[in-house]
């Protein structure tokens, strides 16, 4: 039987000003040009509640938009576990978001949901780099950075999704 909502990915990092809404943005727009909107649902969040209805990191917002991405919607949230059940993808961060994860995710079948963001980057699995760099504490060269490790990651990603969409019947 066909799924009845869109696949849902989510990003998460810390406070959801920095890495996650790149990853929503950029994949949100990858999605979109595929024509896949309809069929996938992008959105974000941090482990924390600290910037909770904020817009992203002004460095974020200018990352974004120095590469043709509108990031102006963004507001910041906390992830709240309750959407495990309606999420497919969990994509952290780094490896203190995995744990955090997995300690909220109630069951085994939502835990193995949880990947790292550069999972789906096959340069950053080569490298051994599978973590994303936060650039909170750094200037625009960090932003910049983590910028091209998330849409290099977001291609990844996409590619993941298609499969997966393949896999469903119509």
């Amino acid at each position: 039987m066909p799924s009845l909502r869109p696949f849902h990915v989510t990003f998460v990092c810390s406070g959801n000003i920095c890495r996650s809404p790149m990853g929503h943005v950029i994949l949100g727009r990858l999605v979109d040009e595929a024509g896949l909107a309809d069929r996938v649902t992008v959105s974000s969040s941090g482990t924390g509640d600290w910037h909770v209805g904020e817009r992203a990191d002004p460095r974020t917002l200018m990352v974004l938009a120095a590469h043709g991405y509108d990031g102006s919607d963004h507001r910041a949230r906390e992830f709240d576990p309750a959407q495990f059940d309606d999420i497919d993808l969990v994509l952290a961060s780094d490896e203190g978001h995995v744990r955090h994860l997995r300690r909220l995710a109630p069951i085994p079948e939502h835990r193995d949901r949880i990947r790292l963001v550069r999972e789906f980057d096959p340069a950053a699995v080569a490298a051994g780099t599978l973590e994303t760099s936060d650039p909170w504490y750094g200037d625009e060269e960090h932003f910049r950075r983590c910028f091209t490790e998330v849409e290099a990651a977001c291609r990844g990603i996409l590619d993941h999704v298609r499969g997966r969409l393949e896999m469903e019947p119509r």
